[in-house]
């Protein structure tokens, strides 16, 4: 009992499901990289999601400040550094525009996601070709094999962190457990997260300058030379 909480904790079984032959491989190996593609698919959706969530916050900030500006309301912070502000919330957003254009986030993922879709078809093709012979030749096999990398160099490949959530999900081909399987998870969403950073560090920023800018908060106050509208209240 003990031995077993062990080779679980540690991972130290076959992490992989043993196959009867090449054909079974190649449908293994096809399997993961269609489940490669669609996690790639979907990192490439939310990315693409989070930069116009990103550029629209950004955009509501530019157009807040000026507002607030022309209001006459007592603000926290000089006419120079609003100003500065709104300079600079106008350069993120081109930045980020440029950002969506250029890296075409909706294409990518469609093409990753046709592309796992063609390899389901073609694991169903030897699925029949396997139930029909019970066994695929040598030539059938070379052929399948290079339709499978017609498929897949077709389009971009996948990441790491795409292939770490794959073995995670495919419990049926990977036996991952322990110390090992919590590893993969912080490894490979750790990786993805990293793309969210500075868009949230600027999101961050902006929320902090205005509730400072309207005397909500007083967090960046004194570093850009604000003038605190509640002393003299």
């Amino acid at each position: 009992m003990i031995k077993q909480c062990w080779y679980w904790l540690l991972s130290l079984n076959e992490r992989e499901r043993a196959v009867k032959d090449a054909s079974e491989k190649l449908q293994m190996s096809m399997r993961t990289t269609a489940k490669c593609r669609y996690n790639a698919a979907g990192r490439l959706q939310s990315q693409g999601k989070f930069a116009f969530f990103t550029t629209t916050s950004l955009s509501l900030g530019l157009i807040f400040i000026p507002l607030m500006q022309n209001s006459g309301i007592p603000l926290a912070f000089k006419a120079s550094v609003l100003n500065m502000m709104v300079i600079f919330l106008a350069v993120a957003v081109l930045v980020y525009s440029v950002v969506i254009g250029t890296a075409r986030y909706e294409l990518r993922a469609e093409n990753l996601t046709e592309c796992g879709d063609k390899l389901k078809e073609l694991i169903r093709e030897i699925d029949k070709d396997r139930e029909a012979n019970n066994k695929i030749g040598e030539p059938q096999l070379a052929k399948y094999q290079e339709r499978y990398s017609d498929i897949v160099t077709d389009t971009e490949n996948h990441i790491r962190s795409d292939y770490r959530l794959a073995m995670l999900e495919m419990t049926r081909d990977y036996y991952i457990t322990g110390l090992p399987r919590m590893s993969n998870y912080i490894l490979a969403y750790s990786s993805r997260f990293s793309a969210y950073i500075v868009p949230l560090i600027m999101i961050l920023f902006e929320i902090i300058f205005i509730t400072d800018m309207i005397g909500m908060t007083k967090i960046i106050i004194p570093y850009f030379n604000g003038v605190d509208i509640l002393v003299d209240k």
